[in-house]
């Protein structure tokens, strides 16, 4: 069977609503429970096989930092000739280039194939999230290389638990893929090895693994201590996935990320970032000195216990707090901001509606002379409300107060 075949005419589909008998169904563990009755059927394992790609898999996961982390990793290898692929909540490039719009952060498995035949990357970097992990929408792919940035509270409200939530991103690095991950070594016994990450023991596969317990670069061009050790992870990759010495590569020309640390405005001084969890608030608004208003919110339908440590990181970092929307979805925003307030201990004010807390903090931050933090969307271009999508920007929402 021509798999190649198959594919280049459309005659592959992994819903079952498309099949007809002129097409292959490829059966996932997504959706094999719709899938019973179909007999003639491939797995995503068997047609990457028949693929026969020579592209590279690299997955990163992380609480935090995976996007950072994703972009600089490709840049680096884009730096050396290399063609690279990156998919993840910025959508997917190829070579720097946008090609498809975000969905999913990690989307369907026959996404992922389609964009590895199609662009044909020497390396394809992808954010691999926890709901991903749990779904297999990565099944059947090998990685070359997997990265973990970060970890700390976030996705209760599907995972229930931390310790569930720790033996999800656990799972993922239990195969003998090259491992670099950011944590601090905690014991070795021969063959079991832990890692410290985020105060929680990861049980990892020793094999292949790298561990670093402080960044490996220091000058880079974003702000943030916190970077320093994305962008250290992104060195040591690629310096293991191109066998090059660290001193090869060379930061100067990267631009940033899209609303991660991004001023947006220097007078007054504005910067967005995505930040959308305590421990990712806690590293951005530490980053930034002085005096400092933050805008944020909660996302509806989430993680309701992580809203009220928000608010308790605002109040530790921040001089003036403007709570508010940030993608309600189906859920009350008067509730959200509730649950947020009983952490904030600093003088604070809620406005419901984004683009008049970022107009109001705007005037502040101009009157007296402070830096405007805008946290949670990054640059989103929307925002959820129920089953809607509305069109919304903070980048353009501050745009049009200053322009």
């Amino acid at each position: 069977m021509d798999l190649i075949h198959y594919l280049n005419n459309s005659l592959i589909t992994d819903n079952t609503k498309e099949l007809d008998s002129n097409k292959l169904f490829l059966k996932t563990s997504q959706n094999s429970k719709y899938a019973k009755d179909i007999k003639n059927y491939i797995t995503p394992k068997e047609l990457l096989k028949s693929l026969n790609l020579k592209t590279k898999f690299i997955g990163i996961t992380g609480t935090n930092g995976k996007t950072t982390t994703a972009f600089v990793l490709g840049y680096l290898l884009n730096s050396l000739g290399y063609s690279v692929g990156i998919q993840g909540t910025e959508g997917f490039y190829f070579n720097g280039e946008l090609k498809e719009p975000k969905t999913l952060t990690t989307p369907p498995i026959f996404t992922t194939i389609k964009r590895a035949f199609k662009y044909k990357p020497d390396f394809y970097i992808m954010e691999v999230s926890s709901h991903a992990i749990v779904q297999d929408r990565i099944e059947g792919l090998e990685f070359e290389a997997k990265i973990m940035t970060s970890f700390s509270q976030d996705h209760l409200d599907f995972h229930k638990s931390m310790e569930e939530y720790k033996q999800v991103k656990e799972s993922f690095f239990q195969d003998d893929s090259i491992k670099i991950i950011n944590g601090k070594w905690k014991m070795e016994n021969g063959k079991l090895i832990i890692v410290n990450v985020g105060g929680y023991d990861f049980k990892v596969n020793p094999n292949n693994l790298y561990v670093l317990e402080k960044p490996i670069v220091d000058d880079i061009p974003m702000a943030g201590e916190f970077n320093k050790m994305n962008f250290s992870l992104a060195l040591k990759t690629a310096s293991l996935l191109t066998n090059s010495s660290l001193s090869t590569f060379d930061f100067s020309l990267f631009k940033g990320v899209a609303g991660r640390m991004e001023i947006v405005s220097k007078d007054p001084l504005v910067i967005i970032d995505f930040a959308h969890t305590p421990d990712g608030m806690e590293k951005v608004l530490s980053a930034v000195e002085g005096k400092k208003i933050v805008v944020f919110g909660a996302g509806g339908n989430r993680d309701k216990d992580k809203r009220h440590l928000m608010g308790e990181v605002a109040s530790k970092y921040a001089d003036y707090i403007i709570v508010t929307n940030d993608n309600p979805r189906c859920e009350n925003p008067q509730d959200i901001a509730k649950d947020i307030i009983k952490g904030i201990s600093k003088p604070y004010e809620v406005i419901l509606d984004r683009k008049e807390a970022i107009k109001k903090a705007l005037k502040l931050a101009k009157e007296k002379n402070m830096t405007l933090m805008i946290l949670g969307k990054g640059d989103e271009k929307y925002m959820e409300l129920c089953d809607k999508k509305i069109p919304f920007s903070d980048k353009e929402a501050v745009f049009e107060v200053i322009s």
